[in-house]
């Protein structure tokens, strides 16, 4: 009778993460063009000279992804082992079946039906660029894709891969 399970729910600041994403680019998009000399100066930050990586963007997509490591228990990832189904379906999808997809994609609108608008040098970094984005899982999505339907720790860390 007292034993009701209570649904998980996002909470707000997750419920309305688009709504967050949104109103940060909107944000990034009006400092840049307020004070475009602060951000040719930032934009010139590299690790090292010609490695393109830049400085304050890595830390601010450490910072990000930070919170959402603390909540893994990497204990529980000796548990795949016991049910590595999860593990070999998720490594396909990333690994074959996203990277694929996302190059024929890629080159149907891009390097066609769009060709006349772009370039082909700029078409075929385009696909490159939209290849290395499918294959790359966006993490706090994965969190929240791991959240709903109450999977375990270890089972979302392996989503990352």
């Amino acid at each position: 009778m007292g034993n009701t399970i209570q649904p998980k729910r996002l909470n707000f600041f997750e419920r309305y993460l688009s709504l967050w994403v949104l109103l940060c680019m909107v944000v990034g998009v009006g400092v840049g063009k307020t004070f475009p000399e602060t951000i040719s100066k930032l934009s010139k930050f590299e690790f090292y000279e010609g490695s393109q990586v830049n400085v304050p963007i890595a830390v601010l997509i450490w910072l990000m992804i930070y919170p959402m490591m603390l909540k893994i228990d990497f204990r529980a990832i000796t548990g795949i082992a016991k049910k590595p189904k999860g593990l070999f379906i998720t490594l396909f999808v990333n690994w074959l079946v996203k990277p694929f997809s996302m190059a024929f994609f890629a080159w149907l609108f891009i390097q066609n039906i769009f060709s006349s608008f772009i370039d082909p040098e700029t078409a075929r970094s385009y696909t490159a660029g939209l290849i290395i984005l499918a294959a790359a899982p966006c993490t706090a999505m994965v969190f929240v894709w791991s959240y709903l339907p109450m999977a375990t720790l270890h089972t979302h860390s392996f989503r990352l891969l």
